[in-house]
């Protein structure tokens, strides 16, 4: 048997990485829920501190200075992405708020009047949640525009790239949508699956070197007193015995996990770029897809505007103006979890969620907008009485 055959067959399968078509049926598999939707980019990663109100405050003053500025429904999106699951997540209160402003979207409703503006601010965290508020946006408008001042990274690349137009500022980033996995050596941390997924072809191509270098030396110093099929033995069991230590660590199932989850994050750009697309250019499309997840050199890679151009999205840079707004929005909440409209109209109608926001909060905050919600006048009624 060939040494690539017996180095391939070390878990049980063929290594050489396949990009496979996608299709609806990419979650089936083994790999756990957190190792297929987790893309967070962990140097970004803040405490979950909760905001004061005198924060709160800061944070829609700045908004409405930002919204007044521009125009349109400014909504604001700060902070990780959390799937629903016992709690309400980041896609679970962003549905409620664009449901309270805007109604349920009707059937064939005419949304392009509506110009709905987001200011985004995150780490990353759930492509799930990720790609589900990029399509509850889409529900509401066919008029999406994103903004990024500081650093939308990880899972939050691929809310931007839902968006129908996306700003960079001179200092904005996007990021690689490599799934972050629990390392296999300390599951405390967190590690890209791609290196995870890429360290098995660097190990087949190190004992292909191996045996390409170390049999023609054997046929050299045996002098041709050797029968050449007794080298390639010779060379096939040094080679192995080099690469299955290492192998060893590896199973077929953990290899079949890392490709799935790092698919995810593959199919939902996709997706997302021909939902977006007046023109769908698919080659294109599957190229920019292709070169987000598996082409950069690490998580951290910093797409900035120029990069963004480069590998073919659709991104505009930020005018000096929005951006000194939009700056002043993220600062003024210290960097810490929002989501929430900044327009006045859609404030009234839509409460913000934050971390540690609670009913005592609630009612200090809801006349700063003049809150008209049923559950605002409820305990405005009661604190009158």
């Amino acid at each position: 048997m060939p040494i690539s055959e017996k180095i391939s067959g070390l878990t049980g399968g063929t290594l050489t990485r396949r990009r496979t078509p996608m299709n609806d049926q990419y979650t089936n598999g083994t790999a756990s829920h957190e190792e297929r939707a987790s893309a967070l980019d962990v140097g970004l990663r803040s405490e979950a501190e909760r905001m004061t109100l005198s924060e709160v405050e800061e944070v829609k003053k700045a908004g409405l200075e930002l919204a007044q500025y521009v125009g349109g429904a400014w909504l604001l999106i700060r902070g990780e992405f959390i799937s629903d699951n016992r709690k309400k997540g980041t896609e679970g209160n962003l549905r409620d708020m664009l449901c309270e402003a805007f109604g349920y979207p009707a059937p064939g409703e005419d949304t392009s009047d509506i110009a709905l503006n987001v200011l985004l601010d995150s780490p990353g965290g759930s492509l799930d949640s990720a790609y589900s508020s990029a399509l509850y946006l889409a529900e509401y408008s066919k008029n999406v525009s994103v903004y990024v001042p500081g650093r939308a990274k990880s899972a939050s690349t691929l809310l931007a790239l839902g968006a129908d137009k996306l700003y960079l500022s001179a200092f904005g980033e996007l990021g690689p949508l490599d799934t972050q996995i629990p390392d296999p050596r300390n599951p405390a941390n967190f590690v890209s699956a791609l290196d995870c997924y890429q360290s098995v072809d660097y190990v087949r191509g190190f004992g292909i070197r191996t045996f390409q270098m170390f049999l023609p030396k054997l046929i050299r110093e045996t002098n041709g007193k050797v029968a050449v099929s007794d080298l390639l033995n010779i060379a096939s069991a040094y080679t192995l015995g080099m690469v299955q230590p290492l192998m060893g660590s590896v199973s077929a199932l953990d290899f079949g996990g890392w490709g799935r989850s790092l698919r995810i994050g593959e199919f939902y750009a996709r997706r997302l770029l021909r939902m977006r697309t007046e023109e769908v250019d698919d080659k294109l499309i599957k190229e920019i897809a292709t070169r987000l997840v598996f082409e950069y050199t690490h998580h951290l890679f910093p797409i900035e505007f120029h990069e963004a151009k480069d590998i073919g999205l659709p991104v505009e840079q930020m005018e000096q103006g929005v951006y000194e707004r939009a700056a002043a929005v993220i600062e003024s909440g210290k960097r810490k979890d929002f989501i929430g409209f900044l327009s006045k109209d859609e404030a009234k109608k839509a409460g913000a969620w934050y971390r540690g926001k609670d009913e005592a909060s609630a009612v200090e905050i809801e006349d700063m907008y003049g809150d008209d919600r049923p559950q605002a006048q409820i305990r405005r009624a009661r604190r009158a009485g």
